[in-house]
């Protein structure tokens, strides 16, 4: 809500009242936001009034917009991971070696 003009003084002033959430560009601000502005004469001068509703979202499209927010995340459950062990031969050994063998040593 924003009210601007003549308040109590002589100098006009603009006063903005907000709470919540409030999307103010892109397509979905055309959907959610609903927007109305009255002038009204006082003794003093012009107020003018401005007001902005977000509507909420509606699936059936009766109460709010039925699009959701682009924003809108889902998050899914993990999947649960298999464990796969693949068999290792006892005579390759890591690498196609037969295991860890120690250098022979030579003969004099």
């Amino acid at each position: 809500v924003i009210i601007s003009g003549k308040m109590r003084a002589q100098r006009a002033k603009a006063m903005k009242f907000r709470q919540g959430y409030l999307i103010s560009t892109g397509e979905p601000k055309k959907h959610y936001i609903d927007e109305a502005v009255r002038h009204v004469a006082m003794r003093q001068g012009m107020i003018g009034i401005k007001v902005k509703i977000m509507m909420s979202h509606d699936p059936e499209g009766k109460m709010g917009p039925k699009m959701m927010l682009p924003d809108n995340i889902t998050v899914h459950e993990p999947k649960e991971e298999v464990q796969v062990m693949q068999p290792v031969p006892e005579d390759e050994g890591y690498g196609g070696y037969g295991g860890y063998e120690a250098p022979a040593e030579e003969e004099q």
